[in-house]
């Protein structure tokens, strides 16, 4: 890599405060939505604990529409914020060694991450992870609310795009200007996890946050990590509403087989991804 810099405070700040700032219009939009879910109650002749149980309920099952809102606001911003570092970076002469992208590397791409997300599905399931198992049951409870069209909406397409022009976009090419390639593809990861919330979801966003970083170094191109994001986050989805995820549980012999192609099929596109040609 040519022209790395010094590693500073500030760029450390300029790397890590869009990850900060997401979950912030997050908050803004949730709590905007909460207010106006309450508005119908303000003079309502019922229980206090009943209004409130009725208010969190409403909250609760828009939990989709919030991610939706909060991501379809924040694209624009981190879009333009990405721009302007890609320009900055032609302005200074910065050059990469990348490889051209032809179609067959995304049809791997497609096929890697949904190989790789059913691994790691897998993988979390079987790991000593019960202590944290309740919060991440809360979660997927929210996630699986508003229908799959929603759902394929907001976690599908608009929450992988704004979170791939934040972590790939914006803060992993910001730390890969100040340390190498595979620190900065850790540090990112591990952050993407922590992003996540829980250590269930973290463990298994901390594997594909590496892919993704592997493949934003690959490439040079932010459109692959987000198919790969977009894939795994759709293919996972439609697996479960489509009960494909509850055969594969449904006894030893499905689940390690699963495990087995998954695992081999995503060396097999990760090969492939690799060469040249």
């Amino acid at each position: 890599m040519e022209n790395r810099g010094r590693l500073t405070l500030y760029g450390l700040w300029r790397s890590l405060y869009p990850t900060g700032l997401y979950p912030l219009i997050q908050t803004i939009v949730g709590v905007l939505y909460l207010v106006v879910v309450s508005i119908p109650f303000v003079h309502a002749d019922m229980d206090w604990i009943e209004v409130e149980s009725t208010i969190m309920k409403q909250f609760f099952e828009g939990s989709m529409w919030i991610l939706l809102i909060a991501a379809a606001i924040s694209i624009p911003l981190f879009g333009w914020l990405y721009h302007r570092d890609v320009e900055d970076k032609k302005q200074r002469g910065w050059r990469e060694e990348w490889f051209p992208l032809e179609e067959s590397k995304l049809l791997w791409t497609v096929l890697g991450s949904a190989a790789l997300a059913l691994f790691c599905n897998l993988l979390v399931s079987i790991l000593p992870l019960g202590y944290w198992l309740k919060d991440f049951e809360e979660v997927s409870e929210a996630l699986d609310t508003g229908g799959i069209w929603l759902q394929m909406a907001a976690a599908g397409f608009l929450v992988p795009l704004v979170e791939e022009l934040v972590m790939r976009g914006l803060m992993y090419q910001r730390l890969r200007r100040m340390i190498r390639p595979l620190a900065a593809m850790t540090v990112s990861a591990i952050i993407f996890g922590i992003f996540h919330g829980n250590v269930i979801q973290g463990v298994y966003a901390f594997f594909l946050g590496m892919f993704f970083a592997w493949l934003m170094e690959r490439f040079q191109r932010l459109l692959v990590p987000t198919v790969a994001h977009m894939t795994a986050n759709l293919f996972v989805l439609l697996l479960e509403d489509g009960g494909g995820l509850r055969m594969v549980y449904q006894s030893g012999t499905t689940f390690v087989l699963a495990m087995v192609v998954s695992g081999g099929l995503f060396l097999i596109t990760l090969k492939m991804l690799k060469s040249e040609g």
